[in-house]
Formats: C-alpha cells, sequence, structure tokens
C-alpha cells in the first residue's frame, strides 16, 4: 500500500472522525475534572497522567469499537459492496487502508489526550516510567477499532455499531459494579481500562504493561484477520490470534500483583540534605520541596533530643513503607505532603506534623495511644498549633472531647519530669513496633 492510498483513505473514511472523537471525548472528560477541581488526579505526577487516561478507557474504548464498525459499513451504505466482491482485486489490499487509516487515528487522538493533560502536570519529577502504561492504553483503542471493522465487516447491519458500543461499555462497567472491591486477579488486567487512579508513588508494572499490550496486540490482529477473510465460516480463524495472546499475557498478568500495581522505587527514591547537618529526607517526587522541610524537621529533631535513644534523621515515607521503623529515624507519612503542591502547614504546625506521636507513623492497627499528647509534650503547648479551644457554637460531644484532652494534658505535666520523659518514650515505642504496608 502506498502513501497516495492511505492519504486518500484518511480524507474518505471516517477514520478522522473516529480519532477526532476520542480526542474530544478524552480531552473534555480532563476538562470536567478541571472544573470540578480535581486536577490532583493527573496534574502531580506523569504516571498519574497516563493512568487517567486508562481509566478514560471506560468510554473512550466502547467509542473506537463503534466507530471501526461504522466505517466497516461504508461498502455497503454507498451502495458498492455486490461491485467490490466481484473485482478480481483480493479482499486483504482493500482491508488494510481502512485499517491502517483507523489505527493511525485512533491513535493520535488518544497522544492528543495526553498532550492536553501533559499541559497541566506540575512535578519537577522527568521520566519515562508512564510511557509503557500509555502505549498500552493506545494499542488497546486501536485494537477495539480494528475489532470494530472486522465485527462490522461480517455483520454489516446499521444495528452494528450502537449494539458494539453499548457492548463493549457494558463489559468494561459491569465487573467493577459487581465486585464489591473492585476486579482483581489476571483475568480484570486484561482489560483496557483501570478502575482508579494512580497515586505520586504509585505505578502499573512493567510485566503487566507489556502482558497487555501483547493481549491487545492479539485482539488487533483477530480484528484483521476478521476484516480479511472472504467467507463468514472462515471467520473462526480469527480466534487463534487471540488465543495465542492470551497464553502469552495470562502467565505474565498471573504473576503480577493482583492489582496490578506497585510502589514506584524511582519515585520513592530519597533524595537527601548534604550540609552536614542532621539529614533530612524526601521522597524524589517531592525533591523540590525538600528546602521547605528542613528548617521544622531539623526543630522537631532538637525538641526530640529530650528523649533516650532520640532519633538523629528525618525521612518521608510513602504509605506502603513496611516497618519496624528504626529508632534512629523519624518517619513523616507522605500525607503530609499535598499532592503536586507543598507540606501541610509551615512553622510550628509542619514542626507538629514532625514531632507527631514522638516521630512516628500513625498505625491503623493500633488505639493512638496518646499520639497527640506526646506531640504537645514535645512541642511544649497545648492545645497544638490548628486545634484551637471549642467556642461556645461547638457540639456538646466536641467540648467533652476537648476537656478529656485538657485534662490528660494536664495530668502528665503534674507528674516529675522523668517520669513525663518515660511516658512520652513509651508512646513513642509503641509507633516504632507498628508493622503496616498496603498490600497492592
Amino acid at each position: 500500500m502506498n502513501g497516495r492510498v492511505l492519504r486518500t483513505e484518511l480524507r474518505r473514511s471516517t477514520a478522522l472522525t473516529a480519532g477526532a472523537a476520542v480526542a474530544t471525548a478524552g480531552t473534555a472528560g480532563l476538562y470536567v475534572l478541571v472544573l470540578s477541581d480535581q486536577t490532583g488526579l493527573w496534574a502531580p505526577q506523569w504516571t498519574m497522567l497516563a493512568g487517567i487516561q486508562r481509566i478514560m478507557l471506560v468510554v473512550l474504548w466502547p467509542l473506537a469499537l463503534g466507530a471501526g464498525a461504522w466505517q466497516a459499513r461504508r461498502d455497503r451504505r454507498s451502495r458498492m459492496e455486490e461491485l467490490l466482491t466481484t473485482t478480481p482485486r483480493p479482499i486483504r489490499s482493500r482491508a488494510l487502508p481502512p485499517a491502517l487509516a483507523m489505527g493511525i487515528c485512533l491513535g493520535l487522538g488518544y497522544l492528543l489526550v495526553l498532550a492536553a493533560g501533559a499541559l497541566g502536570v506540575s512535578t519537577p519529577y522527568r521520566h519515562l516510567g508512564w510511557a509503557p502504561i500509555a502505549v498500552a492504553g493506545a494499542l488497546s483503542l486501536v485494537a477495539a477499532g480494528w475489532l470494530g471493522l472486522g465485527i462490522g465487516r461480517l455483520l454489516p447491519s446499521q444495528y452494528t455499531p450502537p449494539v458494539l458500543a453499548v457492548a463493549g461499555f457494558l463489559l468494561l462497567v459491569v465487573p467493577v459494579q459487581l465486585a464489591k472491591d473492585g476486579p482483581t486477579g489476571a483475568a480484570a488486567l486484561l482489560t483496557p481500562n483501570l478502575t482508579s487512579p494512580l497515586d505520586e508513588v504509585t505505578t502499573v508494572t512493567t510485566p503487566v504493561s507489556l502482558g497487555q499490550s501483547a493481549w491487545f496486540a492479539a485482539l488487533a490482529l483477530s480484528g484483521l484477520v476478521l476484516l480479511a477473510v472472504t467467507r463468514r465460516r472462515t471467520a473462526a480463524l480469527a480466534v487463534v490470534p487471540a488465543v495465542l495472546g492470551l497464553g502469552i499475557a495470562l502467565p505474565v498478568l498471573t504473576a503480577a500483583p493482583a492489582s496490578g500495581l506497585a510502589t514506584d522505587p524511582a519515585a520513592t527514591a530519597e533524595v537527601c540534605t548534604t550540609d552536614g547537618g542532621p539529614a533530612v529526607c524526601v521522597l524524589k517526587v517531592h525533591e523540590n520541596d525538600l528546602a521547605a522541610l528542613v528548617g521544622p524537621a531539623r526543630t522537631a529533631l532538637a525538641l526530640l533530643a529530650e528523649l533516650p535513644d532520640a532519633p538523629t534523621s528525618v525521612h518521608e515515607v510513602p504509605a506502603d513503607r513496611p516497618g519496624p521503623q528504626p529508632a534512629t529515624e523519624v518517619w513523616l507519612d507522605i500525607e503530609n505532603h499535598l499532592p503536586g503542591g507543598s507540606w501541610l502547614g509551615t512553622g510550628d504546625e509542619l514542626v507538629m506534623r514532625v514531632l507527631a506521636g514522638g516521630g512516628t507513623r500513625p498505625c491503623p492497627e493500633q488505639v493512638d495511644q496518646g499520639r497527640a499528647l506526646a506531640t504537645a509534650w514535645l512541642l511544649g503547648r497545648f492545645p497544638l498549633p490548628g486545634a484551637e479551644p471549642p467556642t461556645e457554637q461547638a457540639s456538646a460531644r466536641e467540648i467533652e472531647w476537648y476537656a478529656a484532652r485538657q485534662a490528660e494534658w494536664d495530668d502528665l505535666r503534674a507528674l516529675p519530669r522523668d517520669e513525663q520523659v518515660r511516658r512520652v518514650t513509651a508512646i513513642r515505642t509503641i509507633g516504632l513496633q507498628c508493622v503496616r504496608g498496603v498490600e497492592r
């Protein structure tokens, strides 16, 4: 096939319309997120942008499927079907140009959505870890278009495009609605769309992206076979590429985490101070905000020096960092950073966040055990910053809670100094022993 034939196909087929529809629908989805102030779903990280695009495939994939089926009806709509089938030109040579045009336009439409989202990405963390996620998504869209072409040629009814689009949408949505916690496992990873957004330090594992790409490439080839077969009874041959692709993809996807996600080691690599003072470290994705943390972190370390075996460094950690926490370190949970923004609080409030629980992370499996009390004692003030006494309009429950915390504070301060240190140290010890991690 030469370039002239392809250019003619691009002008006369619905491929350009299909690509424009994908680009418009995807960009509109991003614009809706902008209007609803949810840019945090992709702006902080390139991987998050690739992930939010994959979520949009729940709409874009059925759209591509229906567009392919609509294009396949061109010969029947123009009443040339009988004429073309009687010409000596092989059907394969007539099938390749529209398929190639459709694939190019759908892929470019997907890339245009990526480009539109890229304008809002604000992170200084540059990497290519997002590329396999985006490539798998684009390939799935091409597969949808070619499957639609093949099915539309075999079933050239005017109802085929809308029925295919609706069926594709239901295929992606219904399993999610039926599963209590969302579908997981290899079967769920065969679908083109992600069911939940990624965060700053989470990515789709590379083996999963490769397995998905193999599966979508096989589906695309099945679509081409359907488009090229000359008789309906030979259409069963289209199953062969899909089965082979499934045989390649399933072992890879089965060996992957059930969700297909994992912590990105590059995003969570530590970046630390090098000025000779107590070490303060943040995750690579927050490298630009290291300077804002250094002062409050070192102030917190100076206050913690009153405790025996005091820590000597502060480290920002992701949510799934397993414990136990080393006694020589303060762990600052990633939740103390606004995605794509800055630290939660400044001055004393940020010092308080570093000191929380004696410099330990909250432990979901354990009761509070006086974390706030230890923080107040180390900071030397009650109430804590941002927790002012309740006003007259406060509820009875709020007033009662504050009174209980005030009583705990007064009781602790009334004890001998050595006993105060022992109790605060005990609270820190409980936090150090916490073992937590998030199973992906």
